[in-house]
């Protein structure tokens, strides 16, 4: 098992063949700009373990309030919007520590002969 931090607010662990991530970003701008440094957190770190974004298989989604859900929902849909990718994804409103709006839980498989 080999385990990963980032300074940014990700952190991974790849077990097997499956890789565990969060990521999350401090308040910027809005809840659209605070979820795209989230997918870019998140697809930075699957990338340093031979993933993307594409690889993802269940994705939890937690929000600090449940107002930031539609401006969410579009920023993560225009991001997928162009990926070839079928994944289970929940969306929970809890209390984040901090200043985050998003915090976001995933777990990728990493495909076969990747380094």
């Amino acid at each position: 098992m080999t385990a990963f931090l980032d300074s940014e607010g990700s952190a991974a662990v790849l077990a097997g063949g499956l890789v565990f991530a969060t990521a999350s970003a401090a308040s910027a701008g809005t809840v659209a700009d605070e979820t795209a440094k989230c997918l870019d957190e998140l697809e930075k770190t699957l990338g340093q373990l031979g993933c993307g974004l594409g690889d993802l298989v269940k994705v939890n989604c937690y929000l600090s309030d449940d107002g930031y859900r539609g401006e969410f929902w579009q920023t993560w849909d225009a991001r997928f919007a162009s990926l070839d990718v079928r994944l289970v994804r929940i969306t929970q409103v809890v209390g984040i520590p901090g200043e985050h709006r998003v915090h976001l839980d995933a777990t990728a498989v990493r495909p076969e002969g990747r380094a």
